[in-house]
C-alpha cells in the first residue's frame, strides 16, 4: 500500500472515530450537564415532572390535600345551583366536612380569589420530607350559564368546631421554596399542614382568573430523593374559584346547618345601588 493511501485510511478511521466519540457523550451526559444548580429547585421539564425515585419503589410517605377554603376568606362558601342548594345533603352527611366532600361531588365550586389546602402527609416509615412547592395545574375553565343556574352562594354549620375556619397567620402556614423546612416524621404519624400555592411555571400568578378545575403538583424531597406528585379530588379534579357577589348584586345564600336538628337559613339576593341594604332571611326546619 502506499503512503499516500495509507494516509487517506488514517484520515478516515480518525474522522469515524470522532463521530463515534461524540455520539456517544450526548446520549450519556445529561442535558443539563455543566450548568451551576446549587441552590436552585429541582430540574423540571416543559411539562412540570421533577426527578423522581427509583421506579417502582413504594412511597415512605402517603401523600393527600383537601380544599379547606379561599385565601382572604374566613368561611368556606360554594356557589351551586340553586336546586342543589335547596334540596340539600342527604342523611348520611353528618357535619361539615362530609357537606364539603358532598357538594364538590355534585359540582360545586368554592368561592374566592385562591383555593388553600390542607396537605396530609402520613410516613410508612421513619423519614424526613421537605416539600419544595404546591402548584395547582389547571386543566379547564368552568363554564357557568344561566341556563344551568339561578347560581347562588352555599355554606354549612353543624355543632362542633366550625372546620372551615382557615389560620390567617402566616406562621401557620406551610413554607416553600427556599424558605422551606424539613418534617421529620416517625412510622405511622400524621401530619397536616395548611398551604398556600406557588406561582406557576409559566406565570407569576398561582391560580387563574375565573372558575377552573385542577389538580395540585407537589414537588418533595424524601429522605434527599427529589419526587412529583400529582393529587387529585378523589376521582375527579378540584375545583374553585366561584364569585356570588359583584358590584350591585349579592347572589341567594342558603346555609343548612347540621345539628341535631337539622335547620335551613335562606337570604334572598340583592340588587341595590351603592351600599348594600340589610339581608332578610328565614330560618326553617328540615
Amino acid at each position: 500500500m502506499s503512503a499516500s493511501r495509507r494516509r487517506l485510511v488514517l484520515l478516515v478511521s480518525i474522522w469515524i472515530l470522532s463521530g463515534v466519540l461524540a455520539f456517544t457523550a450526548v446520549r450519556v451526559l445529561p442535558p443539563d450537564y455543566g450548568e451551576d444548580h446549587r441552590g436552585q429547585p429541582p430540574n423540571t421539564t416543559d411539562a412540570g415532572a421533577t426527578r423522581a425515585g427509583p421506579a417502582g419503589a413504594a412511597p415512605a410517605v402517603d401523600l393527600a390535600a383537601t380544599l379547606v377554603g379561599t385565601r382572604y376568606s374566613r368561611e368556606l362558601t360554594f356557589q351551586v345551583t340553586e336546586d342543589v342548594a335547596r334540596v340539600g345533603p342527604p342523611p348520611h352527611v353528618a357535619d361539615c366536612r362530609q357537606f364539603s366532600a358532598w357538594v364538590q361531588q355534585n359540582g360545586g365550586i368554592a368561592t374566592g380569589r385562591e383555593p388553600v389546602h390542607v396537605l396530609s402527609m402520613r410516613a410508612r416509615r421513619h423519614v424526613d420530607v421537605l416539600i419544595f412547592s404546591v402548584r395547582a395545574i389547571p386543566v379547564a375553565q368552568v363554564s357557568l350559564t344561566a341556563e344551568q343556574g339561578p347560581w347562588v352562594e352555599l355554606a354549612c354549620r353543624d355543632s362542633g368546631p366550625d372546620p372551615t375556619v382557615l389560620p390567617t397567620a402566616d406562621s401557620s402556614r406551610m413554607a416553600q421554596g427556599s424558605n422551606a423546612k424539613p418534617h421529620v416524621l416517625a412510622a405511622g404519624q400524621t401530619l397536616d399542614l395548611p398551604t398556600d400555592l406557588a406561582a406557576t411555571y409559566r406565570t407569576e400568578e398561582s391560580f387563574p382568573p375565573g372558575a377552573s378545575d385542577y389538580y395540585l403538583e407537589v414537588t418533595m424531597e424524601v429522605d434527599g430523593v427529589v419526587e412529583s406528585r400529582e393529587l387529585r379530588n378523589g376521582a375527579s379534579y378540584y375545583r374553585c374559584c366561584g364569585r356570588t357577589t359583584f358590584m350591585g348584586y349579592q347572589s341567594a345564600r342558603y346555609e343548612w346547618n347540621l345539628s341535631s336538628s337539622r335547620t335551613l337559613r335562606y337570604c334572598g339576593e340583592l340588587r341595590y345601588t351603592g351600599e348594600p341594604p340589610p339581608r332578610t332571611c328565614v330560618t326553617s326546619q328540615r
